[in-house]
């Protein structure tokens, strides 16, 4: 339900770069006013061997083991050189997020199979011979795929109403420390596609959460917003002719917000530091971003990059607490205006934990596609075609609150030989 959200055309720029890095001291690239590392060329000879080990690990043959006309080495080259650099937010109250990235596997392991009944009227039972009573648990996972033949993209390309029930003690997700060691629930994947005219690639993260919480409400009825699963994510295209970023599109709440970058926005002039590029429409103060007339105050406003010892660039994004979408600065705000009152979704100030997100050792970043994914774990969560979360009710009849589909019902996901799933969401 909530996703990512970037910005437009920049034309006039004021580039300020705050170097620190987190303590780390400054250093120069070989050429100061070079682009974006090249995510194919010099590799380190360690790296890639971690690389090919993981890749020895999926199942097919050949460069392009998921078939999407892109070498597999690239892929993860390129997701991990240009994952985001995640600050998390307070909340109101000054705490620390409360419902932290989960494993989404481990999250379907204590979960119930339901189907939703109609938009904002909740869910079945659980379904029966789907997990054995008398909780019910789809544990082992792929039996989701067996109890019920047609919940599988690769059998019913569609999104359909089977849910999650999401077990409450699983809504915290892991602990930072576990999130910073191993990217819990974090994946990318990567398309063919063009920006400018050129060639280029779509690289694609997506984040799960167990738990959406939101602080807003009237007053004794405070869950106004909260839902069960959250898969957020941040999309990037790579030019590849000009060997650069040159697009980032952010989802919030399902709505978008764009930034794109010119030649001269994307050239280095540190290392080890935060860049803040300014776009022609940088306002410190726009308008409400749920408000359509206001929305384009966010466009080409502003980004801002961690660019590390490589040179490479890594978006920043500032998690907004409980509701989790990627905001491109502190800045901002989403009201809901509900007529009889305002709803404040919470801050999103990344004054929480702040940090590069991790590589795993484990596994490849790069899920595949969902008819080649790249693991077991991979083929669960890209091939499901349902709700991660149960949650489907109404908030006082002003509108339905309902749990997410998985990345591939996005209409973000870009199949490479395919359009978007019927009916999919932003």
């Amino acid at each position: 339900m909530d996703r990512i959200a970037c910005i437009g055309s920049l034309a006039l720029l004021f580039c300020a770069v705050a170097c620190g890095g987190g303590g780390e001291e400054d250093a120069q690239p070989d050429d100061e006013n070079s682009q974006d590392a090249n995510a194919t060329g010099t590799v380190d000879q360690a790296e890639k061997k971690q690389i090919e080990d993981l890749l020895s690990k999926v199942p097919g043959t050949g460069a392009d083991k998921d078939g999407d006309g892109i070498d597999d080495m690239t892929e993860e080259l390129l997701l991990r050189r240009y994952r985001p650099y995640v600050k998390f937010s307070k909340n109101g109250d000054g705490k620390d997020e409360a419902n932290r990235p989960a494993d989404p596997i481990a999250i379907m392991k204590n979960a119930q199979l339901k189907q939703f009944k109609g938009d904002g009227d909740g869910s079945t039972d659980p379904l029966s011979g789907c997990g054995k009573a008398p909780d019910y648990h789809l544990n082992p996972v792929d039996q989701i795929f067996t109890c019920r033949k047609d919940t599988s993209f690769l059998t019913n390309f569609t999104k359909t109403n089977y849910t999650l029930n999401v077990a409450d003690a699983d809504y915290g997700g892991v602990s930072f420390d576990e999130y910073k060691k191993n990217a819990t629930g974090f994946f990318g994947h990567v398309a063919k596609d063009t920006v400018n005219g050129h060639d280029a690639y779509k690289i694609e993260y997506w984040q799960y959460y167990a738990f959406n919480n939101q602080d807003i409400g009237v007053p004794g009825f405070r869950d106004f917003g909260d839902h069960e699963g959250d898969w957020t994510g941040l999309q990037i295209w790579f030019d590849k002719k000009e060997n650069r970023v040159a697009q980032v599109l952010y989802l919030i709440h399902g709505k978008k917000a764009w930034f794109h970058l010119t030649a001269d926005q994307s050239k280095t002039t540190c290392t080890n530091c935060f860049a803040t590029v300014k776009g022609p429409k940088y306002n410190a103060k726009p308008g409400n971003f749920f408000d359509d007339k206001e929305r384009a105050d966010y466009d080409d406003n502003q980004i801002e990059f961690f660019v590390d010892a490589s040179g490479y660039k890594h978006v920043v994004a500032y998690v907004e607490n409980g509701g989790h979408e990627n905001w491109p600065f502190a800045f901002g705000h989403a009201d809901i205006d509900v007529k009889i009152t305002t709803w404040h979704p919470n801050p999103h100030k990344g004054d929480g934990p702040a940090f590069l997100v991790a590589i795993p050792s484990s596994r490849t970043l790069n899920a595949g596609e969902v008819e080649k994914p790249f693991s077991a774990d991979y083929g669960i969560i890209l091939q499901y075609n349902g709700y991660w979360g149960s949650t489907n009710t109404s908030d006082l009849g002003i509108r339905v609150r309902k749990s997410p589909p998985g990345p591939a019902s996005h209409c973000e996901w870009k199949f490479p030989n395919r359009g978007s799933v019927p009916h999919c969401e932003n």
